[in-house]
């Protein structure tokens, strides 16, 4: 019997405000039964829609994607309902209501599980390690992900070069630990047939994020520096949305792609392409572009972040995929990297802030997590993070 899959649907409307409703006491729940306190759980999930506020704007989230039963607002945020969910909120509810610290717990890591790649992106961050000898074997990648797990992680991005060059050791991760915690798969597309599709979808990936960085075939396939880039990524798209996996479509928007007409062409495809969510990226000087004038202007970033605005809160738009914007977060919380809710591992087990911030502060094989987060606290982005995330929020909290 050929097993079927649920397609993603937007919620929207009546809906969607009777969702949200549900979720917002399934929280206060949650909270109760963490706190002890049903003073204390009001006023954290009062700071916690103050924080959507601030990234999202006044009229907060508008749309979930539904996939199954589950209902994903992006691809960071673990599924309502799951495991990850339940773990996010109370790892939250420590960070907002944390005094002097705000490493209490991880709500996404980006894993790097191999230095494998056939294809040479121009703005690969891996650019160094790529088709070097592995280093980290099957037994090493479960060994940090117990330890992930037991730190609080909400939900695990694998990466690499390219993920899926380790197809059947993703199928074990996904088996053993599924159920404690949401997995997604940033990849080329390179590998992702429709029976495999089917087979990641069977052994619990949530989704995976596939990088599209054109609407323009030919200048895909340049920019990944593969014949047939741009062809494999659309047929990759197409067999995730048909397993029923969450499906993000990430660019990565260069000087030379952006302007408003290019950013409305591309999320016109996206919406023909019938994936849930579009993650915009920015160049940045690390890997590859090591040197390179990739960084784009305070101009060009005001037009991402006008774009972003509009799509969120312009119903016009309601009938596309998300968008997310990680820039714009930045500048309304502070980093989410270094530690705080979030850290990068390269694919030689190195924890780092984030992929864009390379100082390796321990492994995480042989390293506990706890030492590691310290020290990107203490000696690294964190020193100078932490004093502009309470600025940011302490505002709003106190109106909240």
């Amino acid at each position: 019997m050929t097993q079927s899959f649920a397609h993603p649907t937007i919620v929207k409307g009546v809906q969607l405000k009777l969702i949200t409703t549900i979720i917002q006491i399934h929280i206060i729940y949650i909270l109760l039964r963490h706190l002890k306190s049903l003073k204390k759980a009001l006023q954290t999930a009062r700071k916690f829609r103050a924080q959507i506020k601030l990234y999202r704007g006044q009229n907060g989230i508008q749309k979930l994607i539904k996939v199954g039963r589950k209902y994903y607002w992006d691809m960071y945020g673990a599924a309502w309902p799951s495991a990850g969910f339940v773990r996010n909120v109370k790892r939250e509810c420590n960070r907002v209501n944390a005094s002097g610290v705000a490493h209490v717990g991880m709500r996404n890591v980006l894993f790097a599980i191999t230095t494998k790649c056939p294809l040479q992106c121009e703005h690969c961050f891996e650019w160094n390690n790529l088709n070097k000898p592995e280093r980290l074997s099957l037994s090493d990648l479960h060994l940090s992900i117990d330890k992930l797990i037991a730190y609080g992680a909400g939900q695990i991005h694998l990466s690499g070069g390219e993920p899926m060059m380790r197809y059947d050791d993703i199928i074990s991760l996904l088996k053993t630990y599924h159920h404690k915690v949401g997995f997604w798969i940033y990849t080329s597309g390179y590998g992702v047939s429709p029976g495999k599709a089917k087979a990641l979808k069977k052994a619990g990936l949530t989704g995976m994020s596939i990088s599209l960085d054109h609407f323009d075939e030919g200048w895909h396939n340049k920019f990944r520096h593969y014949k047939n880039a741009f062809n494999i990524a659309q047929e990759a798209v197409d067999a995730c949305r048909e397993a029923g996996l969450v499906t993000t479509l990430t660019i990565c928007v260069t000087k030379e792609f952006i302007s408003r007409q290019n950013l409305e062409t591309y999320l016109q495809m996206a919406k023909s392409l019938g994936v849930s969510f579009v993650q915009i990226l920015e160049p940045k000087a690390v890997g590859h572009y090591e040197g390179k004038p990739v960084h784009l202007s305070t101009d060009e970033k005001k037009v991402l972040s006008d774009f972003y605005l509009e799509t969120i809160s312009n119903p016009q738009y309601q009938d596309f995929p998300g968008v997310m914007y990680h820039e714009h977060y930045k500048e309304s919380l502070g980093c989410r990297g270094a530690g705080n809710g979030a850290f990068y591992i390269d694919p030689l087990g190195g924890v780092h802030a984030c992929p864009f911030c390379r100082h390796s502060v321990g492994n995480l094989v042989t390293d506990s997590i706890e030492d590691c987060v310290n020290r990107l606290w203490s000696n690294g982005c964190g020193v100078t993070e932490l004093p502009k995330i309470k600025e940011r929020v302490a505002p709003v909290f106190a109106t909240s």
